[in-house]
């Protein structure tokens, strides 16, 4: 019995080892063990025919052709920081970009009657962007990490890509899209104006119907816009 005994201590201390070696790697590294393992095992990277980030970011303007660029596609740097719940940067990125369109004549985008902000990242690995389309679910589910508003999910666990509006009980107006296609990922959120005025997320406040309507029409741009430039990069890869 005292052996038994001593091989569950030996048991609890190697698991325990395990963990603490995991919170450090991880710490340090900002990737997971098991990650790292799984991107030095050939092949290295996946998207060397793959077009650069910058290219993917404008093929938006092939799927929103009624819209003009305001905003054109610049470098973006994936990381999580404030107003984000969740603080850390991403491993396995190829190059990512920016890139926002708005109805013509608009003098900038807060004011558009319709804006479409894309960010489009490419992974070495599709496990890498799999995970950071995991990650942004997570910190969508309790704020955006941008403008720091509560958002309500709309989709169930076995729709392809996670969607959000904003918040009744704030705003009204945004809808949200992350997903991932291979080893591109991408966050697309459309905002139509004039939007209506932020408010603290209190309970005690109710959403009008001119707010729940404008968001429910801005998830239906969100998903259509996302259908199809998701469409032009599958040509891609």
């Amino acid at each position: 019995m005292r052996g038994v005994h001593l091989l569950a201590l030996a048991a609890l201390f190697l698991a325990a080892l395990a963990v603490g070696s995991t919170e450090r790697y991880t710490t340090r590294f900002q990737s997971l063990p098991v990650l790292d393992w799984i991107e030095s095992r050939p092949p290295l990277a996946e998207t060397t025919a793959i077009p650069p980030a910058a290219a993917m970011a404008r093929g938006m303007a092939v799927a929103m052709p009624l819209l003009v660029i305001i905003e054109d596609a610049r470098p973006w740097l994936p990381v999580f920081g404030p107003p984000a719940y969740f603080q850390r940067s991403m491993g396995g990125v190829r190059d990512a970009s920016r890139i926002v369109l708005a109805s013509p004549g608009s003098q900038d985008a807060e004011h558009a009657p319709i804006q479409v902000r894309l960010y489009a990242v490419v992974f070495n690995r599709t496990v890498r962007a799999n995970e950071w389309t995991q990650l942004m679910a997570r910190e969508m589910d309790i704020r955006d990490p941008d403008s720091g508003l509560a958002q309500s999910r709309v989709t169930g666990p076995d729709e392809a890509d996670n969607v959000w509006v904003v918040s009744p009980r704030q705003t009204g107006g945004i809808a949200t899209v992350v997903g991932h296609r291979g080893p591109v990922a991408f966050d697309l959120q459309v905002t139509l104006g004039p939007r209506p005025p932020v408010y603290a997320p209190e309970p005690a406040h109710i959403p009008t119907p001119e707010v729940l309507d404008l968001s429910a029409r801005a998830e239906v741009l969100a998903r259509q816009a996302a259908t199809t430039w998701s469409a032009w990069v599958e040509a891609l890869l």
